[in-house]
């Protein structure tokens, strides 16, 4: 019979798992992007205490996500978070990548706003009154509220058979890309042609790339229509004002692309003919996969129409609008590039062997999805979009903030979203009262 020892060790020597320990705020905000900034403000003002919790530093989307060369669309006299509007001497200017970060960090320093860095939420759960978050720090966190402000759009969106796709060819979502000269050396095919994809593609363009744009539904912005940015006509129409209640469809809004137009080079007009013309090669949607060979959709020459009819609905509204008010502004004297129309000659394939087009990679411009699983309770509906009235659920103590159409147009960008912030925190006060 074989005997074991016993070991002379107390059995109290041995080490024991640690515990987490816990910290009790009264709110959380978890999030330092424009959106929990802008909340943070307004608790401030309010003189209630709270803690911003952010994974990695301020502004953390807009360091990792944004591309070197990427600039604000709307003009800086947009920048309107609370408290600090912009107030510098290019107000028709466009802000940097850099810019934008240093803009968020000097808002964080103005009203000294609680923020603890790479920090991240791992799980949220709710236990009797409180709300309790397990952080990547080792740390529980016990919150009587806490309002989620992570980020618009949520995490990239890749179709299922990009995995398909032969590992010789680089893939990566559109928040990943940084420059031209990170990437191989080879063709470049990007899918998606809303403001990311029709920027980046303009960009790998210019850089003397081969570059193919996989066209979709898109339409196109002007970057100005008679002497004022189209951004400033967008605000004084009351564009940026509609509400979930003034469109058709929510969720066309909240997930479908934005026009594109571009804020770099002092703004300019991206136009897909004018690309095609210079060299880039224009297709149809991608629908899937055969092996390395794409299956591309039908209608290019219908699709780019109907990208074309956008400005023309827009300028018509403008118009009727100067009218209307007997505004004094000069007349159109938009020229469209000679023979523009003539480009793309055709249609294009309706599908190509990534291989043979010399394609060595892909960028996946296809926009994003929200991810709340980490979130122990029901709060999204069939489309995984939080339930709530303008940051308020039915969750006591539980909101959120600067989701895209979250309430209205400006939910999530910079010249509105103080406004939905002041909503929330109002809401808040009336807790502890």
């Amino acid at each position: 019979m074989v005997t074991r020892e016993r070991s002379n060790r107390d059995d109290t020597s041995l080490p024991k798992p640690k515990r987490k320990q816990m910290k009790t705020e009264n709110i959380v905000v978890v999030g330092a992007g424009s959106a929990g900034l802008a909340t943070s403000y307004w608790l401030t003002r309010m003189k209630l205490d709270h803690v911003v919790i952010e994974r990695g530093d301020i502004g953390n989307t807009w360091i990792k996500e944004r591309w070197d060369g990427f600039h604000l669309v709307n003009p800086n006299w947009a920048l309107r978070l609370p408290g600090f509007h912009y107030t510098g001497s290019q107000p028709e200017g466009y802000l940097s990548k850099d810019a934008t970060i240093a803009y968020l960090h000097d808002y964080a320093k103005y009203f000294d706003s609680p923020v603890l860095t790479d920090v991240a939420v791992e799980s949220l759960v709710k236990k009797d009154h409180y709300y309790l978050l397990n952080t990547s720090k080792g740390q529980n966190i016990s919150a009587r509220c806490v309002i989620i402000a992570t980020g618009a759009f949520g995490i990239p969106k890749i179709p299922d058979y990009a995995s398909e796709i032969s590992a010789s060819i680089k893939q990566m979502h559109s928040s990943e890309y940084k420059n031209p000269h990170t990437l191989p050396r080879g063709g470049v095919l990007v899918v998606g042609s809303g403001q990311s994809g029709a920027q980046i593609s303009e960009e790998l363009l210019e850089a003397g790339r081969k570059v193919v744009l996989s066209v979709g539904r898109a339409g196109r912005r002007p970057r100005r229509y008679r002497g004022r940015d189209s951004s400033w006509w967008n605000y004084a129409m009351g564009n940026f004002d509609k509400t979930i209640e003034d469109v058709e469809s929510i969720n066309k809004s909240r997930f479908g692309s934005s026009a594109h137009t571009s804020g770099t080079k002092g703004g300019h007009d991206i136009y897909l003919r004018q690309m095609a013309k210079k060299g880039m090669q224009l297709v149809g949607s991608v629908s899937g996969i055969s092996g390395n060979n794409l299956t591309l959709e039908l209608g290019l020459i219908k699709t780019l129409e109907k990208v074309d009819d956008h400005p023309i609905t827009w300028k018509k509204n403008v118009d009727e609008y100067i009218e209307r008010f007997g505004i004094k502004v000069p007349l159109d004297d938009t020229v469209e590039p000679s023979g523009i129309q003539q480009w793309p000659r055709s249609d294009g394939p309706t599908s190509f062997n990534l291989l043979d087009f010399g394609i060595k990679t892909i960028i996946w411009s296809t926009g994003f999805k929200y991810d709340f699983d980490w979130i122990k309770l029901p709060v999204t509906d069939e489309y995984n979009f939080p339930v709530q009235q303008r940051g308020v659920t039915e969750f006591p103590g539980l909101y959120f903030m600067g989701l895209q159409w979250m309430y209205g147009s400006k939910s999530a960008q910079f010249i509105g979203v103080g406004e939905d912030a002041k909503h929330v925190c109002r809401h808040i006060a009336g807790i502890f009262k």
